[in-house]
Formats: structure tokens, sequence, C-alpha cells
């Protein structure tokens, strides 16, 4: 089985926007099961100064470890699909 790529979900409490984007990432994971190619992990950007400085108004943020390839918010579900893929 090839290894899974990470993906890191740049987050803070209470962004109605990432809630928006964890919606799209569970309706992809139950159409093509995301967790056999993917560790998607949140990281509240509240926990790290430098993150926050970066990330502060741009969030939600997807970031492949792998690739370096970031997904910066507005993205469709179809966007988000393509990234993925």
């Amino acid at each position: 089985m090839p290894n899974k790529q990470e993906i890191i979900f740049y987050t803070t409490f209470g962004c109605h926007l990432c809630e928006q984007v964890e919606a799209m990432i569970s309706a992809l994971n139950q159409q093509k099961n995301l967790a056999n190619c993917y560790d998607i992990i949140a990281f509240d950007i509240i926990d790290d100064e430098k993150i926050l400085a970066e990330y502060r108004t741009t969030i939600p943020v997807l970031k492949n470890t792998s690739t370096s390839e970031k997904l910066f918010w507005p993205f469709s579900f179809e966007e988000l699909d393509d990234w993925l893929d």
C-alpha cells in the first residue's frame, strides 16, 4: 500500500469558513474514503505564533506536506476534490 500523504488543515475555533471546509472533507471522505490516501490533521493556528502570523487572515488553508502545495480559501468542493487528486 502506498504511503499516505499528510495534509495539514490550518483552522481555529469559531471559524465558520473552516467548518464549511470540514463539511467538504467529510463529504469527500464518504465518497472516496480519503483516509486510505491521506492523513488530514487539523492544526489550530492559535497554538503557534509563527503560523498564526502567516495564516491569520487566510484560513482555512490546506497544505500537502509531501509537495508543499497549499490550497487557500475560497475554493469549491470540486476544486478541493481536484487538489486532492
